[in-house]
């Protein structure tokens, strides 16, 4: 009885084990057919004696994702990784397994663009591959705002976002992350209004109304006019009024008015009386 136990302890164990092996000398044996017929003379070029050997190498110490990064650039993923050392190794394999040769051009061998990857992380890949060279700059500036402003902009926009920041104009402008914020959300509108009107919205109250609401006037639907800038400072200069209106609302007039009254006839009372008085007799 203790023998089967054992037995049906150890398959139970070692089943799943030797199926995800089974799979995975699938999956590499798979890998290293596809390679061959597409890179064949690559391979033939580097003498490569067996490719499933160095396959099963490179997946035993980097795991799965390497089979579908070489799918995705070829033969270059092995010297691409040795290139990258330990430290970036993994790191180098999830891009390419993710953007292919378009993740090597423009982050891989960019250490600057490598560097705001390990730092921000994977969200920030997008934007790099996207904006080669040009979100870059804006990102390693602004930061992880700025990444989502980057992702939602095409050609135009980025460059314009690129020159906005690189001239010091986003900084001038004030509000940064806010700013970023709403590009990233209406996309090229947003960069559109931003860029047409980046003179009227360093003025204070032009950009405290754009924040507040920059639908409308991204849309169109409202203009940047003096009047309007007017008004989202007026609340500001009308505080003492709006003080002194909240206190008056809040006393009880009728009362005042009771008081008033009882005041008044008090006065006439005495006045009355004192004039019934007799005068007081002079004594000589």
């Amino acid at each position: 009885m203790k023998t089967m136990l054992l037995l049906v302890t150890c398959l139970l164990i070692f089943w799943p084990i030797q199926a995800y092996a089974d799979g995975q000398t699938k999956a590499i044996q798979e890998t290293a057919e596809w390679i061959a017929e597409r890179f064949g003379r690559q391979i033939t070029q580097k003498g490569m004696p067996s490719l499933v050997v160095r396959l099963e190498s490179y997946v035993a110490k980097y795991g799965d994702g390497f089979l579908q990064a070489i799918r995705n650039v070829g033969p270059r993923a092995f010297q691409v990784v040795d290139d990258m050392g330990a430290m970036h190794a993994s790191r180098a394999i999830g891009i390419m397994s993710r953007h292919g040769e378009k993740g090597i051009v423009n982050i891989v061998s960019r250490p600057q663009a490598l560097k705001l990857v390990t730092h921000l992380g994977e969200t920030a890949e997008a934007a790099l591959v996207k904006h080669p060279a040009i979100a870059e700059k804006v990102i390693a500036s602004h930061g992880a705002p700025a990444i989502q402003a980057m992702q939602s902009l095409g050609t135009q926009g980025g460059r314009r976002l690129a020159m906005l920041s690189e001239a010091g104009d986003l900084a001038k402008l004030g509000n940064t992350e806010q700013l970023l914020s709403i590009i990233g959300r209406f996309g090229e509108k947003g960069m559109q209004f931003v860029w047409d009107h980046k003179g009227a919205l360093m003025v204070t109250g032009a950009m405290t109304a754009f924040l507040a609401n920059p639908e409308p006037f991204i849309e169109g639907t409202v203009k940047l006019t003096s009047e309007v800038i007017s008004s989202a400072v007026k609340p500001l200069t009308e505080v003492p009024k709006v003080i002194a209106e909240h206190a008056a609302s809040s006393i009880n007039w009728t009362l005042v008015a009771l008081c008033l009254i009882a005041s008044c006839l008090g006065m006439a009372l005495w006045k009355f009386h004192r004039r019934q008085r007799p005068p007081t007799a002079c004594v000589s």
